[in-house]
């Protein structure tokens, strides 16, 4: 399930722009905007230091805490600057933890597969799970166990064990992992102009004989 307890404190920004942003950059905070159904969208500051622990779990639901108040998130968009490697600004979207929403969650594969161990090769073809639930259910991720695939094995979203409240909506014999045997190398097939020169000096030679 999803930890609602992964909450992080918020403060208003009060100032706004290019220049506002780089001085709370500097100061070691991230501007964030947090927009809500039927509500004007609202503005604050989160400490980079704790978003960048909060986001290593890989955390779709936060808690944003402004005071007294708690506001209920999931993590819409992030935007970073990949050649300074910082994020530059954090979008959320407040939610009502009595509703259901519909979020992506990563699939990521637990243990090796016994046709890995023996030479094939455990592929992913779908990296990523759309899911329906109530906030408190939303998984961070959805681990799956491929250990029993062999060569030639396929697992599909069917066979995926999903938790408690949380459905989906996909054709179920989508294929989730299959594990296939490594490309054979190609053989040089040997050049058909190899005869040709044969063929030249035979000619040749009877026309000599002549």
């Amino acid at each position: 399930m999803s930890k609602v307890n992964n909450e992080i404190a918020v403060q208003e920004r009060r100032e706004f722009g290019k220049n506002a942003s780089r001085r709370a950059r500097k100061a070691g905070l991230i501007p964030v905007s947090v927009y809500s159904k039927g509500k004007e969208s609202r503005s604050f500051l989160i400490d980079a230091d704790e978003w960048k622990v909060l986001s290593g779990h890989g955390a779709h639901m936060v808690t944003l805490v402004n005071g007294a108040a708690k506001i209920p998130a999931l993590v819409k968009e992030i935007q970073f600057n990949y050649l300074k490697n910082y994020v530059l600004h954090v979008d959320f979207q407040e939610v009502d933890m009595n509703e259901e929403i519909t979020d992506f969650v990563p699939i990521h594969a637990h243990g090796e597969s016994v046709g890995a161990a023996h030479g094939g090769i455990l592929e992913q073809e779908l990296h990523e799970l759309e899911v329906t639930c109530r906030p408190d259910h939303l998984p961070e991720a959805i681990r799956v166990d491929v250990s029993a695939l062999a060569i030639g094995d396929s697992l599909h979203v069917k066979d995926l064990v999903l938790p408690e409240g949380v459905r989906v909506d996909i054709d179920p014999e989508t294929t989730v992992f299959h594990v296939v045997r490594p490309k054979e190398e190609e053989v040089a097939e040997p050049a058909a102009e190899a005869t040709e020169p044969e063929a030249i000096n035979e000619k040749k030679a009877e026309e000599k004989e002549k």
